[in-house]
């Protein structure tokens, strides 16, 4: 087992186990390009977070768009499509609050491209800041148009059934090296299949995985991994083992770590996850057995406080060792099966009631109580569905819409690949006399294509800079990789050449493309035209306060008392009592009309419809309603509005200000770019019903 950090950082690494497990990142996307200064912040802050979303949306709807283009805007050289305009517009206009007409939309278009003029104009676009930026969302929006969306569907319903599920196994493992030679291939599945020959004599597996495999823990453990579910493990070993029937071996399967025969015992429905709090008397492994004996002297004791009642959160927080958790009332993170050590993981799914206690286990990093907070399942597939994809992507099955994409983009443009020239290349790199240098020189002079395409070509010095550039590609490697390397080297470039191709042949992607652009430069200029400005300019702020101050009061209010009920004759009561008596006390009602509830305090207009019926006489009013009491009475002394200084309300002045910067800055744009609108083009914009969508 890994050393203990505190059990909120166990894993269940047995063996290589842990090296099978898979992490992963999710990416989301925001769909907004005509948002105000604070939506363009966060649109900035979260884009990355976002992603996904789009990603997710865009792979099965690939090829939707027409290819022909009508210009709607034209400013300086550059024409704007009706189509993009449509793109934009039904994107965003569907989830406005106050949706807008397409003409009326014109002029936020307009607009919208007129800053975009202005960034490039001041070189905004050339900063590396926003091309690093730039970049990192074009590579991922490229992704769905790079992997087969069938394929992909096909994986994200695959890993959700695995999800649900979890199976018991025992592997044996026979390693390869990192990049293994044909002999080393060849010997290792000489060795395993001859233990798939001994299995099938007769002999046990688990003393087989004893004997023979290369996984240090199997000496211990007789390659028991115990349960496991969907990315545990890397992904041929996860299907060898969710393929395989209950009481059977897998075939044999090869891995990045080498070949692997597993042995299925038992399969379960995911027992989903538990949250537990645990006191902890801690040990180390091998420790003498009188320390271990006074652990539980010490553990058996806190058992019985723990028995006759006594706060949980507290005896955590006074006896536990575990002081990650015990600051916290002894609270560990949810975790499944696979995330904690079977002996801790058991008896803790085992407790079926919540706050049900365990009692003293046992594990190999001391003594625990065991205390179960809640428990839940998986989530359904819908509300996984972003998880699981973003996992894909991070998975080597990922590759696996890949290849099905390579194959059609082969077929399509018309691949031809020099199999000569690529013999050639992998016969030098096995040829163990020379040396690097002398490998690369051979192809110095020899720049034949490699491979050829409709409009593409890959010649032998791109893939020598490829070589070049990668450290597997050294002397003592160069005969084991060169042919996966040749391989990727092909199929990326490939990706690459469709990559360049995509605004091409998609729209959509492009005028998303364009949207992320355009929004990026509109963040930039708008920060130095607008937001900075009227932050930096306090005397431009005070003389706009001062012009406007009429706009800045605090509103009339009402200082007193409301009484809620669902009582009428506990109104009725209430009101007479506190139109009679001024001075009543919000107790003094709490106290006469049990089951009211009772506010004091200043209330402003627009808080309770209720409130402002009856106080400022607004028959509709789009104020809340308590939703515990049918009726609402208010007594107090109104406040007349008051004049708001400069200090009490300079957030608001700002973000006033900025828009008047805003509206000026423009109407220089519009003189200095003289935008033309072509509205005829409107009859070729394409009618979209919301109401299907």
């Amino acid at each position: 087992m890994g050393s203990h950090n505190g059990l909120t950082q166990w894993d269940h690494t047995m063996g290589s186990h842990n090296v099978f497990k898979q992490q992963a990142h999710t990416i989301k996307i925001t769909n907004s390009v005509f948002k105000c200064k604070y939506l363009l912040l966060m649109k900035k802050k979260m884009i990355r977070t976002n992603l996904i979303l789009f990603l997710m949306a865009v792979v099965f709807s690939v090829g939707s768009f027409a290819q022909t283009t009508h210009t709607l805007v034209t400013i300086g050289d550059k024409d704007y499509s009706v189509e993009e305009f449509d793109f934009i517009y039904n994107k965003n206009n569907n989830f406005s609050e106050e949706p807008k007409s397409k003409k009326e939309y014109i002029d936020l278009f307009v607009n919208y491209k007129l800053k975009v003029h202005e960034a490039i104009a001041q070189g905004l676009d050339t900063m590396p800041s926003f091309t690093k930026e730039f970049n990192y969302y074009k590579d991922e929006l490229a992704k769905p148009y790079l992997s087969d969306s069938k394929v992909t569907e096909q994986l994200l319903e695959e890993a959700y059934d695995r999800l649900k599920s979890e199976v018991n196994a025992s592997h044996i493992l026979i390693t390869l090296p990192t990049n293994p030679t044909p002999e080393d291939t060849l010997a290792a599945y000489n060795k395993i299949s001859s233990i798939v020959d001994k299995y099938n004599n007769g002999e046990d597996f688990n003393k087989l995985a004893m004997q023979y495999s290369n996984d240090p823990s199997a000496k211990q453990n007789e390659g028991k991994l115990g349960f496991f579910t969907g990315f545990m493990m890397v992904y041929p070993f996860e299907s060898a083992a969710f393929n395989t029937p209950v009481g059977s071996i897998s075939p044999i399967t090869r891995t990045a770590f080498g070949y692997h025969l597993l042995f299925v015992h038992d399969k379960r429905d995911n027992q989903g996850e538990v949250h537990t709090a645990h006191i902890m008397q801690m040990f180390p492994p091998d420790s003498p057995e009188e320390v271990i004996v006074q652990k539980r002297a010490k553990i058996d004791s806190v058992y019985q406080l723990v028995l006759k009642g006594e706060d949980f959160g507290s005896l955590a927080r006074q006896y536990s060792d575990d002081r990650n958790s015990a600051t916290n009332n002894g609270e560990l993170p949810w975790f499944g099966t696979g995330r904690m050590v079977a002996e801790f993981s058991q008896p803790a799914f085992e407790l079926d009631s919540i706050n049900n206690i365990s009692e003293v286990i046992q594990t190999p990093y001391g003594f625990h109580i065991i205390k179960l907070l809640d428990k839940r399942g998986i989530k359904p597939f819908a509300e996984m569905k972003e998880e699981i994809s973003g996992k894909i992507a991070r998975d080597e099955r990922a590759y696996q819409g890949k290849k099905v994409v390579l194959a059609r983009l082969k077929d399509e443009y018309d691949f031809s690949e020099n199999k000569a020239q690529t013999d050639a290349i992998k016969a030098k790199a096995k040829d163990e006399n020379l040396s690097n240098d002398d490998f690369f020189k051979h192809f110095d002079q020899d720049d034949q294509n490699i491979a050829t395409m409709a409009d593409w070509e890959l010649k032998t010095s791109d893939v020598m800079a490829k070589l070049k550039s990668d450290r597997q590609f050294e002397r003592n490697n160069r005969a084991a990789s060169v042919d996966n390397l040749m391989e990727t080297i092909i199929d990326e470039a490939i990706l690459e050449f469709e990559k360049s191709k995509l605004e091409e042949k998609y729209p959509e992607y492009k005028y998303l493309l364009n949207e992320y652009h355009d929004g990026l430069l509109i963040f930039d200029i708008s920060q130095n035209e607008i937001w900075n400005k009227a932050i930096e300019d306090s005397v431009g702020l005070d003389h706009f306060y001062l012009a406007n101050k009429a706009n800045y009061y605090s509103p009339e209010k009402l200082d007193g008392i409301l009484f809620f009920t669902n009582n009428k004759k506990d109104l009725k009561a209430a009101k007479k009592a506190m139109e009679a008596n001024s001075d009543i006390t919000a107790d003094t009602l709490k106290s006469s009309y049990p089951g009211s509830q009772v506010m004091e305090g200043v209330f402003e207009m627009g808080e309770y419809k209720a409130l402002d019926k009856q106080i400022w006489k607004i028959k509709k009013s789009d104020a809340k309603v308590n939703p515990d009491f049918k009726y609402l009475w208010a007594v107090g002394e109104l406040l007349p509005k008051k004049q708001k200084e400069l200090s009490e309300t300079k957030g608001q002045v700002i973000a006033d200000y900025q828009n008047q910067i805003e509206k000026e800055w423009l109407v220089n744009l519009k003189s200095k770019f003289s935008p033309i609108v072509n509205l005829q083009a409107l009859k070729y914009s394409k009618k979209v019903d919301h109401k299907k969508k």
